[in-house]
């Protein structure tokens, strides 16, 4: 990486002092990168990370993680719901929106940004921090968990083994298991599945009403992998309530 920084260099530093000099800078320097450059041409990431580093407003930092890291959208609804734990795993989010983009190319010019570089793969996990399987198919699962509207719609979602839990976005269970594994999260077949429905801000009512799978009622284990893949991406699942289905016992 260091070599990269600086075979990226050109120019003196005073000729590109404002703000347009930093973000040609920046952007001369993204074309040799390797780690951007491997990124697919329209990929989430790569359009993103883009977006936010010619941004100066903070809303538009914002929308930018919001657009690629299905992690900052999760943790910004904890927040909201004031369950955002404060001894959560470190996240690059707030040091990466309090990096001024003047710092960032400075950085680049001197041949110094290997931490900075490496704060950008971590909050846009590319590079070296690409997201595991498991923590994608999580946080799919709970992206659509936190959409639920209170007395609303169902959502569907089934469990798989080493308490992976995943949702389909209104899929049928089969073709939920088959998505799973065109989508190169795992293979096999969930141990269970059912619906869920929001009955309060934190609190929410399941089943295991499937009958696409054989795996036996598991109420205790579809209970303990949602709550933890809340804590496992910062939320504190202490505040959250999940209840069996009284029809369902």
């Amino acid at each position: 990486m260091e070599n990269q920084v600086k075979s990226a260099q050109s120019g003196p530093v005073g000729a590109e002092a404002d703000g347009a000099g930093d973000k040609a800078a920046i952007e001369r320097f993204l074309q040799g990168w390797a780690p951007f450059g491997a990124l697919p041409p329209g990929s989430r990431a790569r359009t993103s990370l883009l977006r936010f580093l010619a941004a100066q407003a903070q809303e538009e930092r914002q929308r930018a993680l919001q657009y690629a890291s299905p992690l900052y959208r999760i943790q910004s609804q904890y927040e909201k719901l004031g369950i955002l734990r404060a001894d959560r795993p470190a996240d690059p989010f707030a040091e990466l929106l309090s990096l001024e983009r003047e710092k960032l190319a400075l950085a680049i010019r001197q041949g110094t940004a290997q931490d900075l570089l490496a704060l950008l793969q971590r909050a846009f996990e590319f590079g070296r921090t690409p997201v595991p399987p498991a923590q994608q198919a999580a946080r799919t699962f709970l992206q659509e968990f936190w959409s639920l509207q209170a007395h609303g719609p169902n959502m569907k979602y089934c469990l798989y083994p080493s308490g992976i839990p995943y949702s389909g976005g209104g899929k049928t269970h089969e073709e939920m298991a088959r998505q799973f594994v065109s989508d190169g999260l795992g293979g096999g077949q969930p141990q269970c599945g059912g619906q869920i429905a929001r009955d309060t801000p934190l609190d929410f009512t399941f089943d295991l009403s499937s009958t696409a799978f054989r795996g036996g009622s598991q109420p205790d284990a579809v209970r303990q992998a949602v709550l933890r893949s809340i804590r496992a991406t910062g939320g504190d699942d202490a505040k959250v309530v999940l209840n069996l289905l009284a029809s369902g016992r």
